[in-house]
């Protein structure tokens, strides 16, 4: 038995804490991805205004084009996810299923624009010269921290649809 100074909360209500801190620790870790993500964003944007292929630069390609477009878009819903699991919180509110949601939005979205963005580069986005590699790498293990990409759909779908699936 543990003395009672080294007792957080009440007995037999740790889960609860634990699930608590990492509903809450979601949210700061879906706005890292979502910084990753911006920063191959702006990579991906500077290297098609600059890089010619063909007497064209990159950025009149369609291809290259709808890369930016769907970059942006994954960009923006992970943002506004993040935000409002973050509103919800900071306003007291249940905000586990939002939580949830950003992080798995944010980190998969997080690794489509990384993707995108080593693509625009073609075989430089994939040297040690970019930190796109690195970063590829990196938001690969987002999608597993802080309880993997299933875990959060388990957690949405019992916000959701009530009751405690296995």
């Amino acid at each position: 038995m543990c003395p009672p100074r080294n007792i957080l909360g009440e007995v037999d209500k740790g889960f609860a804490i634990a699930n608590d801190r990492l509903s809450r620790q979601r949210i700061p870790y879906s706005a890292g991805c979502i910084g990753v993500a911006v920063k191959a964003q702006e990579m991906a944007i500077a290297y098609a205004n600059q890089r010619t292929t063909f007497g064209d630069l990159l950025a009149t390609r369609q291809a290259i084009q709808w890369m930016i477009v769907d970059n942006e878009i994954d960009i923006r819903t992970s943002r506004w996810l993040t935000l409002a699991a973050a509103d919800k919180a900071n306003k007291g509110q249940p905000y586990r299923t939002e939580a949830a949601m950003a992080k798995l939005v944010a980190s998969e979205a997080g690794g489509r624009v990384v993707d995108r963005a080593m693509q625009i580069h073609g075989g430089y986005g994939m040297t040690k010269d970019l930190p796109l590699e690195r970063w590829y790498r990196e938001i690969r293990i987002r999608r597993i921290g802080e309880g993997p990409s299933e875990v959060q759909r388990l957690i949405m779908a019992r916000d959701l649809l009530g009751g405690n699936f296995h």
